[in-house]
C-alpha cells in the first residue's frame, strides 16, 4: 500500500506532460503534413507545405516534399515553388525554366510577380522557354496570355498586341481590354514620321466610323482596333453580290470570306485586295482591323482634328 501515492503521482505527472503537449500549439508544417495525408490528390495543399518547409528553415526537407508532388503532377503553383530554390542556388537559367514550366501549367505572370524577375534576371530566357511550343501548346491561350504579359513588363507593345491578339483568336476574351489599351496607346503615341494622309473618321463609342467605298460601293466602314481581322456582313455580301459590286470569283476559303478589291477610305487613301471575313450577323457592313490598315504606314488618332493619320 505504501506504493500506491507513488503510482499515483506518476501518473499525474505524465497525465500533465500530456496535457501540456495537448495544449501546445500546433505548428503550419504539423497541420499541413496531416492535411495532405488526408488528402493527398490536393496539389495546393503539397504547394503551402512545402512553403511552410522553407519558411521552417528545412530546405532538405522541402525539396523532398516538391519533388515527390510534382512527380504526383505539375502545378504552376510547385513549379515556381522550384524556380525559387533554383533561385537561392543561384541557378538563374534553371529558375527560368521553371518560371516558364508554371505558366505552361496555368500559372499567369500577374499571379506570381516573381516570373517578371526572372525574366529580367535570365535576360528574356523565361519568354523564351515558353516561346518553344509544341503544336498542342499553340492552342492553349494561357500561354499566349502569359506572354502578352511578359511582352508589357519588357515594354515590348508591338509583341503583345500579338500574343493578345492570338489568345483572343482561340477563344481568350479576358484579354481585349488589355489589347484595347495596347492599341490606343500605340495610336496616340507621338511619332516623327511624316504624316501623308488623313482619313476622318467619327467617334461611336470605342469604335471609329469612316465613309469610305468598297469596290465604288458607297458604304460605312468602322475601324475597330481591337479586332484582330477584318470582316463583312451577310446582308452587305449578299446585297453587292447582287448589284454586281462583287464577283463568284470573289469568294475565297470556302464561302467564308471575300476580297474586295479596292476600299477607298478617303480620296486618297485605297487599300487592294483586303480579304475580309464573312460574318452572316454582322450589324456594320465592314469592319477593318487596324492590322489591314498599317498597310499604309503607321496610323495614329488626332483627336483634336478627328482623323487617322497616315504616317511613313
Amino acid at each position: 500500500m505504501r506504493y500506491i501515492p507513488w503510482f499515483i503521482a506518476l501518473l499525474c505527472s505524465i497525465l500533465a506532460v500530456a496535457t501540456v503537449a495537448a495544449k501546445r500549439p500546433q505548428s503550419d508544417v504539423e497541420r499541413l503534413t496531416q492535411a495532405v495525408a488526408k488528402s493527398p490528390g490536393d496539389m495546393a495543399l503539397r504547394c503551402q507545405l512545402v512553403e511552410a518547409l522553407l519558411e521552417a528553415g528545412d530546405t532538405t526537407a522541402a525539396n523532398e516534399a516538391l519533388r515527390y508532388a510534382m512527380k504526383i503532377e505539375e502545378t504552376g503553383c510547385l513549379s515556381m515553388q522550384k524556380a525559387r530554390m533554383s533561385l537561392a542556388t543561384g541557378d538563374i537559367p534553371g529558375a527560368a525554366r521553371c518560371g516558364a514550366r508554371a505558366i505552361k501549367a496555368g500559372l499567369m505572370p500577374d499571379e506570381d510577380s516573381l516570373i517578371y524577375r526572372l525574366d529580367s534576371l535570365s535576360q528574356g530566357a523565361v519568354s523564351m522557354y515558353v516561346r518553344q511550343l509544341s503544336n498542342t501548346d499553340k492552342q492553349n491561350t494561357t500561354l499566349w496570355k502569359g506572354l502578352g504579359q511578359l511582352a508589357q513588363q519588357q515594354q515590348d507593345s508591338t509583341a503583345a498586341v500579338g500574343y493578345y491578339e492570338t489568345a483572343f483568336r482561340l477563344g481568350d476574351s479576358t484579354v481585349l481590354e488589355a489589347l484595347e489599351a495596347l492599341r490606343t496607346r500605340q495610336l496616340t503615341d507621338s511619332v516623327t514620321d511624316t504624316v501623308f494622309a488623313e482619313i476622318p473618321y467619327t467617334r461611336q463609342g470605342k469604335t471609329m466610323e469612316l465613309r469610305g467605298q468598297a469596290n465604288g460601293l458607297a458604304i460605312r466602314i468602322t475601324l475597330d482596333t481591337t479586332a484582330t481581322r477584318s470582316t463583312i456582313s451577310g446582308v452587305e455580301t449578299k446585297f453587292m453580290l447582287k448589284n454586281e459590286y462583287l464577283s463568284e470569283s470573289d469568294i475565297r476559303e470556302n464561302n467564308t470570306a471575300v476580297v474586295i478589291h479596292s476600299l477607298a477610305l478617303s480620296e486618297d487613301v485605297v487599300l487592294h485586295d483586303v480579304l475580309l471575313h464573312h460574318r452572316a450577323h454582322q450589324e456594320q457592313p465592314i469592319i477593318l482591323c487596324l492590322r489591314d490598315l498599317e498597310a499604309l504606314g503607321r496610323v495614329r488618332i488626332n483627336e483634336q482634328k478627328r482623323v487617322l493619320e497616315i504616317r511613313r
